[in-house]
């Protein structure tokens, strides 16, 4: 029997659904905090409330990446998640406490953790054996940040004329689009049997997986105390609405920048170089936050500092996930990237974050993270002396 033809390859479509995406990221990540703590929550209760979209990150994607490889129903999977996301936030409109909010969150973010992991792997899917992997990918993502820009500046703008109360129905809005975004997704026809079978569990057996996994784990714990805590620690220095958005995109914008070019930087130097760089940088980075967030100039420093520590190493570990993990692997490889990294780091990292931050202040939660940095770095050395060490006995 004729298999069917793929479809044309519309870049646009997935750049549509990760600008969708990220756009509902923008108004959600930087301020919900800030409108949590409007509502009446304490840090620590906000705390709790953000480590929730770390720890469905932990079941979430390898649960929806194995029946995405085992139903090849993709963007079936990615619509219902999309709309399901939004139908979910909506009783964050209403009155309620701290466990209202948690709960309501819990099944937000348990639909979300789907949907970049199966976006992913129809674009490793689309990529694999393109010669320009690295340079496409990149402006793919690029999408997605340059949303990200757009949403975060113009949300500060509106939450400081019209009130934190705003924030929700922005955060609804977007996720709606996303929603609408996900309809326009089209993918290549695949099967879970079509190609060589790869197996997960013989993957975690070779030692360059495992340790590069634990510096994917350090480095998003190094990012819990940011992606929890930056906005309320800009917001006790004095910073507005407004300029705690610019600062987050700042981040963003030189993130975009290395999107656009990183083909040229992935074709000059190897993965595993990168990935090191990345996180000395970090380390450079959540100090320079921690003791210095109140002179401009270094805090600017420090959040164009994102095109290492988010930029270069989400891309050198996308990239080696998709060489590592492929046919009827692809999805979970995508997965557990998510759920390894942003579930069991990001969770243990947020709650750390609000832990040093009730008993110890703003300081100690970021050199938490400039500690873990470092940590990532010794991990992904070892990952390169095995991946070096297999390279050779292979030649």
């Amino acid at each position: 029997m004729n298999q069917p033809a793929a479809p044309a390859w519309e870049p646009w479509r997935i750049g549509l659904f990760f600008a969708g995406y990220f756009a509902g990221v923008g108004a959600l990540a930087p301020f919900f905090p800030l409108y949590l703590e409007f509502r009446g929550l304490t840090a620590a209760q906000i705390g709790i409330v953000m480590a929730v979209a770390q720890a469905m990150r932990i079941f979430g994607p390898t649960a929806w990446g194995w029946l995405a490889d085992h139903t090849t129903e993709r963007v079936r999977i990615l619509r219902f998640t999309s709309v399901a996301a939004a139908i979910c936030f909506v009783p964050v409109l209403f009155p309620g406490g701290f466990g209202y909010v948690l709960l309501t969150m819990f099944a937000v973010h348990f639909f979300m953790t789907a949907q970049i992991p199966i976006a992913e792997a129809m674009t490793a899917t689309r990529l694999r054996g393109e010669p320009r992997a690295a340079a496409l990918y990149g402006r793919l993502r690029a999408w997605g940040s340059a949303s990200f820009v757009l949403v975060v500046l113009t949300t500060g703008v509106l939450l400081d004329r019209a009130g934190l109360g705003l924030q929700p129905w922005l955060v609804l809005v977007l996720l709606a689009g996303t929603a609408a975004a996900a309809r326009l997704v089209r993918d290549a026809p695949h099967s879970p049997h079509g190609s060589a079978a790869v197996s997960v569990r013989a993957l975690f057996g070779e030692p360059r997986v495992r340790w590069f996994f634990v510096s994917v784990l350090l480095m998003i714990f190094a990012h819990g105390a940011l992606y929890t805590y930056f906005s309320l620690h800009l917001a006790a220095l004095g910073y507005s609405n407004s300029a705690i958005g610019v600062f987050w995109v700042l981040g963003v914008v030189v993130e975009i920048a290395f999107f656009l070019v990183q083909g040229r930087v992935f074709a000059r130097f190897d993965p595993f170089s990168l990935l090191a760089a990345s996180f000395a940088l970090a380390a450079l980075r959540f100090a320079l936050i921690a003791e210095f967030a109140h002179v401009i100039a270094l805090l600017v420093i420090a959040q164009a500092l994102h095109a290492a520590t988010f930029a270069v190493h989400h891309s050198a570990s996308i990239l080696t996930i998709h060489r590592w993990f492929h046919g009827s692997a692809t999805a979970r490889g995508q997965a557990l990237y998510v759920s390894i990294g942003y579930g069991v780091g990001g969770t243990a990292g947020s709650l750390l974050a609000a832990w040093l931050w009730s008993e110890f202040g703003a300081s100690a939660a970021f050199l938490s993270s400039s500690a873990a940095a470092l940590a990532g770095w010794l991990a992904v050395r070892r990952a390169h002396e095995h991946e070096a060490r297999r390279a050779g006995q292979a030649a």
